[in-house]
Formats: structure tokens, C-alpha cells, sequence
């Protein structure tokens, strides 16, 4: 259950889950986040290695990021967005969570999700086309772990939000989600994907303690922004490593 839990909230798929669901229930799924973003990797190279034999690689790699986009129902985005908007805003951090709890976006969020997704197109582009099926099904993974990770570590700004069940959040479930990814990353590239998850480790705490200063404490918005930065850390070195 904890694992359709973890699909439900991270994804658009339909999943119907019947009787009440605990916030404590909902932080125990998070073990499972890097399933799930392998899951969602595996739609997008399935997606590209259809592509890849009737479009241009490029048009290929277009389309498996939109697929990210669009499974996950753009939330990581939109929080990636907010945070811009936020950050860009130069506010003390109260000011800057109201600003990110405003729905509309403005020219900071805007150009954040350009440049990301335009980051994510051509570093995918700079991977041989043997290597990018794997590729597409790592670098979500690492990512939602490091969801996992900021939830653990780093305090909840607000008393109530999309993200408020992180105080629930215990070391069994940042222990198994990384059990989970090490054995995804050394599985499919061996010590490769223990530097990639090393990497990403690195990149969550940096990021996580620069937002720390910032805003003074995580929220949903920041998780997302997490995961769009840690994608594009992934991809990036798993440029170089393949």
C-alpha cells in the first residue's frame, strides 16, 4: 500500500485507494520514492526507444522530458517555479513562503523552468544513444531520493502545506530509500552509479543547506525544486561518466 501511496502523490497515474490515509502512512511511502522514480524513468526510455528508430534523436529527447513533465503532473516544476520566484524576490524567508504560495508565476519561475527543461534536452542530448535507456531510468531515481533526503534532514517551514507529513519522516524510511537507490545505480552502471549517487548526495546537501539559509526551512515547493535539480545533476554526470 505504502508504495501505491508514494505513486499516487508523486505521479498522475490512476490509483484508487480506499479507506483513510494517514499522514504517517503518506511519510512511510516516501521509502518508496525512488521506485517510483524509476517507474516513471522506464515510461520515458520506453518512450525514446520508440521514438528513436522514426524521429531525430533530438525530437526523441524532446519527448521523453515532456513525459516527465507531464506523468508527474508538473509538480515538481511548478515548485522549481515557485522557488524561483521566491529566491528571485530577494524577501526575508516569511515573505518569500507567501510568494511562493501565490499561484500565478512570475519572470523568475518562468525563466527557472526554460532554462531547466532546456537543460535537461541537451544534456540528454550529449548522451551516446546506447546509453541513454539507462540514463532515462537513473536519473529520476536519484532524484526522489534526494527528495527523501531533504525531507529527513532539513526542518518543515510551515505548520501546514502539501509537504507538512515530513514531520512523521524517520531514518528507516531515508535508510531504505537509500538502499533502494544503490542497488538501482550499481545494478544497471556498478560503480558508476555509486559515484552518480554520491553526486547526488553532494548536490542535495549543498542545495538543501543553501535553501536552509534562505528560506529557513523546507516546503513542497522546495522538495520539488529538490528534484529538479538533482535531474539535471544526474544528467549531468552521467554525461561524464558515460
Amino acid at each position: 500500500m505504502e508504495f501505491l501511496l508514494a505513486l499516487q502523490f508523486l505521479t498522475r497515474i490512476p490509483i484508487n485507494i480506499r479507506g483513510t490515509v494517514t499522514e504517517q502512512q503518506i511519510a512511510r511511502s516516501m521509502a518508496y520514492y525512488p521506485l517510483v522514480g524509476l517507474l516513471v524513468g522506464a515510461s520515458a526510455a520506453l518512450l525514446h526507444l520508440l521514438l528513436s528508430n522514426i524521429t531525430a534523436p533530438v525530437v526523441a529527447d524532446l519527448a521523453s522530458v515532456a513525459l516527465l513533465v507531464v506523468i508527474t503532473g508538473n509538480m515538481h516544476l511548478d515548485g522549481l517555479m515557485d522557488t524561483a520566484d521566491g529566491l528571485g524576490s530577494g524577501k526575508p524567508g516569511e515573505r518569500m513562503l507567501e510568494i511562493m504560495r501565490d499561484s500565478r508565476v512570475g519572470a523568475h519561475g518562468v525563466v527557472a523552468g526554460v532554462l531547466i527543461l532546456l537543460a535537461k534536452v541537451v544534456l540528454l542530448g550529449q548522451i551516446l544513444p546506447d546509453h541513454k535507456f539507462v540514463v532515462l531510468l537513473l536519473f529520476p531515481v536519484v532524484a526522489r531520493w534526494s527528495m527523501v533526503y531533504a525531507a529527513t534532514v532539513y526542518r518543515y517551514a510551515r505548520t501546514q502545506g502539501l509537504g507538512s507529513f515530513t514531520a512523521y519522516l524517520g531514518k528507516r524510511e531515508l535508510l531504505m530509500a537509500s538502499v533502494i537507490t544503490l542497488a538501482i545505480v550499481f545494478y544497471f552502471i556498478r560503480l558508476d552509479g555509486l559515484i552518480l549517487a554520491a553526486a547526488a548526495l553532494a548536490g542535495a546537501a549543498l542545495l538543501g543547506f543553501y535553501l536552509m539559509r534562505r528560506v529557513g526551512g523546507m516546503t513542497g515547493d522546495l522538495f520539488g525544486a529538490m528534484n529538479e535539480a538533482i535531474e539535471v545533476l544526474a544528467l549531468f554526470v552521467l554525461s561524464l561518466l558515460l
